[in-house]
């Protein structure tokens, strides 16, 4: 490390400014407009110090003094910047921690520690002596790599017009865990190639702290791993100007490899952008939270302690959609409107085999490949007063509806929630009981259906739960194989209620019609999947095909002897 000589420092620092622009504010000590908010505080007449060898041994840099590092320096020992010092990177350089480094850099609301460019005059004044012939810009400079040393601080920090080269972040935590609060990214890179964000926590591990921050002006400002949670105390836009924010704005998420920890997400200013991303521990997303998808991306939990807990409110619902939504969370994917979203954007939510998941008041949007955007397979959920709409994939697999809980275990309940602009809405198990309280069109348009109108059932002969109720009435229950009830289990049907039946199947009654209790109550029908008179239609097609006479088989109970049941109740059956 070297001083410059006096009359160096002189011209450094008056430069074009003058003797009243030494710390690079005017009058009243207030940022140029639309500029970074500068550091420093207006008692100081800055020393400016070149750092150009490694750093190996215990080392403060001080208040009111100007570091200008460059080329790259590595770090292999505690480095301790106090508030109100200014670093300033040359062209491409940057700080890089070696085994055994470490950088305490905390500054004050008044006094913060400035990372940013030595053409940046506005922060420390003049310093590279070119008065106004260069100005800075995004990816000036390098990065700070922690290079998988933890334990490094920033608080009250500056960084601007980083990121240059790869991965061109500006503050890379790359396998290192630490702690980043109330500091202010403003004007750096991120993006393209490498998409890694300003503040890049990727790879960070646990104990990663990621609060109070502010980002705007960047190319992309955050990515994080789901090693660590994040609170809803970070802002994306500029505090003194809100149309200021990101080119893609938004909190990237990469899977790690490690084991899972318990997540919660807060963050409601800007969506979590999810590729793919497998968690085996509980997850829970605050009222306001956004996930977007890139294309055909999914969130899978797994058995053991994976659970989601997606507990939003009516004014403020938990929402998964496509990266392409913009009407959520704003333009993430940075294209304007060179894109639109459709459904079967992106896969699904999965649920594999896990217990206490709830999502209420919980939006789905533009999901679906494969069918499915909500997969309950082996799970035991409650999904309540949640909206599926623009969803599915018209697969020939009629149980892969948008929600599937075709084979959701026992005590998974399903009630309150809409579901319209869908391929398949509902797929459920024969051992759910259905209440009438769900909605299979748009409220605010009721025309706007589904494309298959109705709830489709796998029936598994109610062997996990053997007394069942059905109370839906706006759309029919679609029997995708025969109902074969044992002799100590009931079906109760409510009033209104239509069951509709695949070509060749029946429902077999082991001792007689007290099993299926109000088959004949008002309403109550019995039909083909084609008789889309009732319930709307069921098979998807359209006019194509009619209802007739010989469809389905109808309804027998099995005793000695065998009788088909008859009623006007009962359609299009063979006997």
């Amino acid at each position: 490390m070297k001083t410059l000589s006096n009359s160096a420092l002189r011209t450094a620092l008056l430069g074009s400014f003058g003797l009243a622009a030494l710390i690079g504010c005017n009058k009243n000590n207030e940022p140029e407009p639309n500029k970074p908010t500068p550091g420093g505080n207006n008692t100081c007449s800055y020393t400016v110090v070149s750092v150009t060898n490694a750093i190996n041994t215990p080392t403060t840099w001080q208040s009111c003094k100007v570091y200008v590092v460059g080329p790259n320096v590595t770090l292999g020992s505690t480095l301790t910047i106090e508030a109100g010092a200014i670093v300033k990177f040359q062209a491409n350089a940057g700080l890089s921690l070696t085994a055994g480094g470490r950088i305490e850099a905390v500054g004050t609301a008044d006094n913060p520690v400035v990372f940013t460019s030595v053409l940046d005059d506005a922060n420390g004044g003049d310093t590279n002596n070119d008065g106004t012939a260069t100005t800075p810009a995004k990816r000036n400079w390098g990065s700070i790599a922690l290079a998988g040393q933890s334990g490094s601080r920033f608080e009250h920090c500056r960084f601007m017009y980083g990121g240059a080269g790869a991965p061109n972040t500006t503050l890379d935590l790359f396998g290192a865990s630490a702690t980043v609060r109330n500091c202010r990214f403003v004007r750096n890179g991120g993006g393209a190639p490498n998409f890694k964000g300003a503040l890049s926590a990727s790879r960070a591990p646990t104990n990663t702290v990621i609060e109070g921050n502010t980002f705007y002006l960047n190319e992309m400002p955050l990515r994080i791993t789901n090693l660590y949670s994040l609170n809803n105390s970070n802002t994306f836009s500029n505090p003194a100007n809100a149309a200021e924010k990101n080119d893609y704005n938004g909190i990237w998420v990469e899977d790690a490899t490690s084991t899972s920890v318990a997540l919660t997400w807060g963050e409601t200013e800007v969506p979590f952008v999810v590729g793919g991303l497998t968690l085996d521990a509980p997850m829970t997303l605050e009222p306001g939270v956004m996930v977007k998808f890139d294309d055909l991306g999914n969130l899978v939990l797994t058995a053991s302690s994976g659970r989601i807990l997606a507990n939003g409110t009516a004014a403020q619902p938990v929402v998964f959609t496509s990266i392409h939504d913009d009407a959520t969370g704003g333009d993430t994917n940075a294209n304007g409107n060179a894109t639109a979203p459709a459904r079967k954007s992106w896969r699904g939510l999965v649920l594999n085999t896990t217990t206490g998941s709830v999502l209420d008041n919980s939006r789905f949007y533009y999901g679906g490949s494969g069918g499915t955007v909500l997969n309950l397979t082996g799970a035991v959920a409650e999904v309540r007063n949640s909206v599926f709409a623009h969803n599915g994939d018209d697969v020939s697999t009629a149980t892969r509806a948008v929600l599937d809980a075709h084979a959701s275990a026992g005590g998974t309940v399903i009630r309150s929630n809409t579901f319209f602009d869908n391929v398949r809405p509902l797929s459920i198990t024969s051992n759910i009981d259905l209440d009438d309280s769900n909605t299979f069109s748009n409220p605010a348009n009721a025309a706007e259906k589904n494309q298959y109108q109705g709830i489709y059932v796998d029936w598994n002969a109610n062997l996990l739960k053997p007394n069942v109720s059905w109370g839906e009435t706006e759309v029919a229950f679609v029997n995708l194989s025969n109902i074969d009830l044992a002799p100590a289990n009931t079906l109760a049907l409510g009033n209104n209620v239509v069951l509709k039946f695949n070509p060749g199947l029946q429902m077999t009654l082991r001792t007689g019609t007290s099993q299926l209790l109000n088959h004949n109550g008002s309403g109550v029908r019995f039909t083909s999947v084609k008789d889309d008179a009732l319930g709307g239609d069921s098979n998807g097609n359209g006019t194509a095909n009619a209802p007739a006479a010989n469809d389905w088989r109808g309804i027998y109970i099995d005793t000695l002897p065998g009788v088909w049941v008859q009623g006007s109740h009962i359609l299009y059956q063979s006997h």
